[in-house]
């Protein structure tokens, strides 16, 4: 099995959920691993996903596949060599398989976003929180354009609060977590760990400090060009600031520290005021 995601293109999907006969679920999982080895081979394959059995999906086993393109999803989905894989599985499940294709749109200027979720967990409930936060995690891996999702605890006299930062190939595919009944299942539970209220904020992507869709396009080097120009002061300026009043901090929490507060220095200070700047220099 492998996992991968590509942060400059849109991520063609598909999920296939199957369920074992009872008694023969080593059989089955052989099977399903041969099979998404097979789907590594394949041209065009970014990667895959498995998620055995848990409560949300009792008994049933999906896989998560992404892929370059449409056609070569398509092209993997009609191979001979997956048909035949599946065909030799067929005595091992029960009721069949559900398949779902979701075939991103290709979005040649989209950019990867970033949201950050800040909250403080009661004392007492890391636990329960650790479980959660991985049930929370491998539902947002099922959906197109998944990035990456990192957790950054507490840190005593630093960090007071729980962060999670998670970042999606495009805006409108975060907002498909965002909106999404999986992500409000967990949270509901993640909801009665916490102290006070949950914060989200969407403040990753290059296009979001660019204008909207109605908008003049700005090239994608142009936007790196003035990224750059924010974020080398701001990083230089964090880092003699965290070692002046923070000499000791461990090299984890100092990074989270950083970056969170960088993020949040580029977002609602630097780059609306630099973009405003250079409207005309972006536009041409």
């Amino acid at each position: 099995m492998s996992t991968a995601a590509s942060a400059d293109r849109s991520l063609p999907t598909v999920v296939v959920a199957r369920r074992p006969l009872a008694g023969r679920e080593r059989e089955f999982e052989r099977w399903l691993r041969r099979l998404i080895a097979a789907a590594d081979r394949a041209p065009g394959h970014l990667g895959a996903t498995i998620q055995p059995p848990d409560p949300q999906h009792p008994d049933e086993w999906v896989v998560v596949y992404q892929f370059a393109d449409r056609s070569d999803l398509d092209a993997w989905l009609e191979s001979s060599e997956r048909q035949a894989i599946v065909t030799e599985g067929g005595e091992l499940i029960e009721g069949g398989a559900r398949e779902q294709v979701l075939a991103v749109a290709a979005e040649t200027d989209a950019a990867p976003v970033t949201a950050v979720a800040s909250f403080a967990l009661r004392p007492g409930t890391q636990d329960q929180f650790a479980v959660l936060y991985d049930r929370l995690v491998s539902r947002m891996q099922e959906f197109p354009g998944f990035l990456r999702c990192e957790l950054f605890e507490p840190v005593e006299g630093v960090q007071d609060e729980s962060v999670v930062v998670f970042g999606f190939a495009s805006r409108s595919l975060l907002d498909d977590w965002l909106r999404s009944d999986a992500r409000r299942s967990v949270l509901a539970d993640i909801d009665d760990l916490l102290e006070g209220s949950r914060t989200v904020n969407v403040v990753g992507g290059f296009g979001g400090w660019f204008g909207t869709a109605e908008s003049a396009p700005v090239k994608r080097w142009k936007q790196a060009a003035v990224v750059l120009l924010a974020l080398f002061p701001t990083a230089l300026l964090l880092t003699l600031l965290r070692r002046e009043l923070l000499p000791d901090l461990a090299l984890v929490p100092s990074v989270a520290l950083s970056n969170v507060v960088g993020v949040a220095i580029l977002s609602w200070v630097l780059m609306p005021w630099l973009t405003q700047a250079l409207a005309a220099w972006l536009r041409r």
